[in-house]
């Protein structure tokens, strides 16, 4: 793999960022799938760094969803 190009993105028969595209998430729905499915696959960081992104993420999303249901 390369730097542009890390094996932790080719997991999988697709990348991930294909199929965020395909279902048209936001950036914050993508940004949590993209977590969950590399979640302990980077060298660099462990396991836990990417659930604690996930959770921030999660964490946002809801607060922009209530934001939005609540103005």
């Amino acid at each position: 793999m390369t730097k542009d190009n890390p094996s932790h993105y080719q997991r999988g028969r697709i990348q991930v960022w294909d199929f965020i595209v395909d279902q048209q998430l936001d950036f914050l729905a993508g940004n949590i799938i993209k977590y969950i499915c590399r979640a302990g696959h980077k060298n660099q960081e462990t396991e836990i760094d990417d659930w604690l992104k996930i959770r921030a993420y999660v964490n946002r999303k809801i607060k922009a969803l209530t934001n939005d249901e609540n103005p």
